[in-house]
């Protein structure tokens, strides 16, 4: 091989080991070649001189690269590849990416901590909750913002217009209200709650804008979708088929502190878990559907789980579980179930409240449990519990975790909306964790699934997280790091589709998968074969 340099005063070439090819390299006023050296004599011109005037062989002439100091016609792509390098190195290297995240509970600290790592992030969180943002304003560099998401649609809009990315970390009831302004602005979404009815009628208005919004990105739901879909796509390329998934999760404190009625303790709001008995289920039972109405018959549900025994779980199902079927692109499964974990006695003593009208959304008065069970509101703490004991069925076990959590008493019923609500905030003060107490979380998978071969593999996939002493919660970690890594992965391109979506595809859950293994969030697999 030749290293020619034809300069406009003379020619050097230096010799270079191997090949068959010369490549000639002008500087101003030459041109630039690679061609084979058979055509190395035809190479002796007047660089100086327009490509064109040049006697060159067509061979010769698609092989000039640059003439004069410019591209040929023939490579002019050239260009717009280092244009378009360079517009992507620019991009990298502008301003910060701007990042709203409204609310600032428990979750927020690992989407905050995650999303920091990386300095051309500049995060703002808006939240009506001041002390929470001035505690978040001392651990990291953002930029707080007071603000009522229902009542301050304006504020809301007006911010959300300076931003690339939207996290909204509230209540289910404000996804809408934050997906709309979201919209306006043409800016991307996340959240980890349940893609809502509500946020579904946003469909066509978010394709229309061309943006993306990721709901479903936390625990459950999220990462129990996540490892589903990695099984069955999984399962689907090897040519098999799923007959079953049955998939329970609970967030749950750590045993050790379990030491209550409910065997359970509130990291956020209450209403949402209270609520949820309140709401019909639905699931597939051996190609039979199984409707469970919500309420005092809940409570014939529940089911005993004898995996992890050590722990005595029970669990019950959880919304409409067929649904699935088309989600996760199973339809040959004859066994669909999507339930929630908790200790064994949660359940009972819960029904206890659902007896006694504690969970429903009405208004209430400060005598609230006398008006519930049809007793003046000038009882005696005695006659009440007795009154209380009849409205319960004479179950005393109902009756002593109504009386421990101070139900009985003269204690104030806390000001609130509704009888839940009132409810919610009670409990709040009597089953938050205490500053030196652990949470953690079960999820277990269960699927069935049919190879060509014909055999049966019945797989497990488990997931136990425990929190951190005097750090994030195993809840916080769970729902807050996947919804940082989607957040991430939307900032940086990595997801392109466009859209209302949950994390079904392998362009999102992959990558997510992957990476929060390095957070310690790491899976158990098991799998046996029946021929």
């Amino acid at each position: 091989m030749l290293h020619m340099g034809w300069g406009c005063g003379g020619v050097r070439v230096l010799p270079l080991l191997g090949g068959f090819s010369c490549k000639v390299y002008l500087q101003k006023q030459c041109h630039l070649y690679l061609l084979p050296i058979s055509f190395l004599f035809q190479l002796l011109s007047d660089a100086s001189q327009p490509l064109e005037s040049q006697n060159f062989s067509p061979v010769v002439r698609d092989a000039v690269i640059t003439s004069n100091g410019s591209l040929t016609d023939k490579y002019k792509y050239i260009q717009k590849l280092r244009e378009n390098r360079e517009s992507v190195q620019s991009f990298a290297m502008s301003t910060k990416k701007k990042v709203l995240v409204l609310g600032s509970g428990y979750v927020s600290g690992p989407v905050l901590e995650y999303l920091l790592r990386d300095s051309k992030i500049e995060i703002t969180v808006g939240s009506d909750m001041t002390n929470q943002i001035k505690q978040l304003s001392k651990k990291y560099n953002i930029n707080p913002v007071s603000m009522n998401i229902g009542k301050q649609e304006e504020k809301l809009n007006s911010l959300v217009a300076t931003q690339d990315l939207v996290i909204s970390l509230l209540p289910y009831v404000l996804h809408p209200i934050v997906a709309k302004a979201c919209i306006t602005n043409k800016v991307n979404m996340i959240t980890a709650s349940y893609i809502t009815p509500a946020l579904k009628e946003l469909e066509k208005s978010v394709e229309d804008a061309g943006i993306t919004v990721i709901g479903e990105l936390g625990l459950d739901p999220g990462l129990d979708h996540m490892l589903a879909m990695e099984t069955i796509d999984k399962a689907k390329e090897e040519g098999a088929t799923i007959e079953s998934y049955v998939s329970y999760c609970g967030g749950l404190p750590a045993p050790e502190h379990s030491d209550n009625p409910l065997r359970y303790k509130f990291s956020w709001s209450p209403v949402g878990v209270l609520m949820n008995i309140m709401q019909p289920a639905t699931y597939l039972l051996n190609g039979k559907v199984v409707n469970v109405p919500g309420g005092v018959s809940f409570l014939d549900a529940v089911t005993s789980m004898d995996y992890f025994p050590g722990l005595n779980l029970e669990g019950y199902p959880n919304r409409d579980s067929t649904r699935y079927a088309d989600i996760y692109g199973i339809p040959s499964a004859h066994t669909l179930l999507r339930g929630t974990l908790r200790y064994k006695g949660y359940s009972k003593a819960l029904n206890g409240f659902v007896k006694l009208g504690l969970i429903n959304r009405d208004t209430y008065s400060k005598q609230l449990l006398c008006d519930l069970v049809g007793i003046s509101r000038s009882s005696t703490c005695d006659m009440l519990k007795e009154a209380v004991l009849i409205k319960l069925g004479g179950d005393n076990t109902q009756l002593e975790a109504a009386e421990w959590l101070g139900l009985l008493g003269d204690e104030q019923v806390p000001q609130a909306e509704s009888i839940v609500d009132a409810l919610s905030k009670h409990l709040v003060l009597k089953l938050s964790y205490g500053p030196e107490e652990k949470d953690m979380i079960v999820m277990r998978d269960s699927f069935g699934i049919r190879h060509p071969s014909g055999h049966l593999e019945n797989k497990t996939v488990d997931l136990v997280v425990y929190g951190d002493f005097n750090g994030f919660s195993a809840m916080a970690k769970t729902v807050g790091l996947p919804t940082a890594m989607a957040a991430k992965m939307l900032l940086d391109g990595e997801i392109t589709a466009k859209g209302l979506m949950g994390p079904f595809s392998k362009e999102i859950y992959g990558p997510i998968l992957e990476r929060i293994k390095a957070e310690g969030i790491i899976c158990t697999t098991q799998s046996t074969i029946k021929l």
